[in-house]
């Protein structure tokens, strides 16, 4: 969605499940090309795959990209990916971008990535203001586990906050990582204050 200027509501996309195959429940992409934007709570679904697929959750970017438009939000939250069998579980990332302040008053989080044999890959967290400051110090934020029974790859998404003046967060962490057999990352943690 492309608007001037978005204030005061929320957004959420449905789950996605298939018995086989592949499992994509809906990404959320919000820009204000001048003015701010200031939302409630965004969420995508689930995605879930009972047998062999590729599950994924939709991802929420949201983008205040006029000068010194503000982003403003209480929650982000993106879905579960899980496969039952053999394939590749990823879930949504979420993503701030602001020319001015980024305010996030409660959490950010993404969801866990499940899967039998094969990937399982949770989503990354990226908040960036431009030419402000990132403010989250009341907020939680989180990257879900990445975990793999069987044999594969596990990645639990990393999380960045950068910004022009200054970063105020306190709780930041990334999620576990866990493959019974094959290869095991957690993601990690960059803050970067480039003037303040």
């Amino acid at each position: 969605m492309l608007f001037r200027s978005i204030a005061t509501f929320g957004l959420s996309t449905g789950v996605a499940s298939a018995a086989e195959g592949d499992a994509t429940s809906g990404a959320i992409d919000v820009v204000a090309t001048s003015g701010n934007v200031t939302l409630t709570t965004v969420t995508s679904g689930d995605a879930t795959v009972a047998g062999n697929g590729t599950a994924t959750s939709g991802a929420i970017t949201l983008t205040a990209s006029g000068a010194n438009g503000t982003l403003t939000l209480d929650d982000a939250l993106t879905g579960v990916a899980s496969v039952g069998a053999t394939g590749s579980a990823t879930s949504g990332a979420i993503t701030l971008l602001a020319d001015g302040d980024v305010t996030v008053n409660a959490s950010l989080e993404t969801g866990t990535a499940d899967t039998v044999d094969g990937d399982a890959t949770s989503g990354l967290v990226s908040v960036t203001s431009s030419n402000g400051s990132v403010a989250m110090s009341a907020a939680t934020v989180m990257t879900g586990d990445a975990t793999v029974t069987g044999n594969g790859t596990a990645t639990s998404g990393a999380i960045t906050l950068t910004a022009e003046r200054n970063v105020d967060s306190d709780a930041l962490s990334t999620g576990v990582a866990s493959a019974a057999e094959g290869d095991a990352t957690s993601g990690a943690i960059d803050v970067v204050a480039t003037s303040g």
